[in-house]
């Protein structure tokens, strides 16, 4: 709801994975992630802060592989908010 730190939805460890299912299919033209800026961080560095990502369509949910969409590098020195453009 807010960018405040802990208000977040965070991976444990250095790898995870996210399904989003929508109600239709759709075909993006972009990605946006964002995360905390430096200043808001009570430690003064955002180190959690994702780094190297893949997206993939799938054609549901339990689909092992997918369409590689894209692979992506958040930049911690950069915005918070970043938009990548699809790929492929």
């Amino acid at each position: 709801p807010d960018m405040y730190p802990g208000n977040c939805w965070a991976f444990k460890g250095s790898l995870g994975y996210l399904v989003v299912r929508l109600s239709m299919k759709i075909y993006p033209t972009a990605f946006t992630m964002e995360h905390i800026p430096k200043t808001l961080s009570p430690s003064g560095n955002i180190s959690s802060a994702p780094r190297n990502f893949s997206v993939y369509g799938l054609d549901d949910e339990y689909q092992e592989g997918g369409t590689l969409l894209g692979q992506y590098v958040y930049d911690q020195g950069g915005e918070p908010l970043q938009m990548f453009p699809v790929m492929v």
